[in-house]
């Protein structure tokens, strides 16, 4: 059974908002510690031979690792605000417009106009590339790559 959706102004606003929220905490609190305070400094790691190699580097790929993590989730939380900025300043017309474009892919995979060429369960081989070819069954088997 098809849901009815409804194009929501306050709904997406109310997101907005919380988005912001986050983006503030994320921006004013977390970054912040991790770029210049407390976590930016790499902690004693004792005396216990190679201790202080090995840990430090695991610390330093750990902090660059997390350091990316929140810039790409930083750009994500605002990309999604600004977003819902245009989608409440539309109207809803894009809303309609996905509608649409979503009820025309569910009526086309519903009815699909082209035939497979090959029955696709069955074993076989495909050259890939000059002496390199692939050996498998269907997608719930194994494949066998040789050279």
């Amino acid at each position: 059974m098809a849901q009815e959706r409804v194009f929501d102004p306050e709904a997406i606003e109310e997101y907005r908002l919380f988005l912001l929220e986050l983006l503030d905490a994320l921006e004013n609190q977390v970054i912040p510690v991790l770029g210049a305070g407390t976590l930016s400094r790499a902690p004693a790691f004792g005396t216990a031979p190679g201790a202080a190699e090995n840990a430090a580097g695991q610390y330093q790929e750990f902090h660059a690792a997390t350091w990316r993590n929140l810039q790409y989730l930083r750009g994500t939380l605002h990309g999604m605000e600004s977003a819902l900025t245009v989608v409440a300043a539309s109207g809803g017309e894009a809303e309609e417009e996905a509608t649409v474009g979503l009820a025309a892919t569910e009526s086309d995979l519903a009815a699909p106009t082209v035939q497979p060429l090959a029955d696709q369960s069955t074993a076989g081989t495909v050259l890939i590339a000059e002496g390199v070819t692939i050996e498998g069954t269907d997608p719930g088997g194994t494949a066998v790559f040789t050279a």
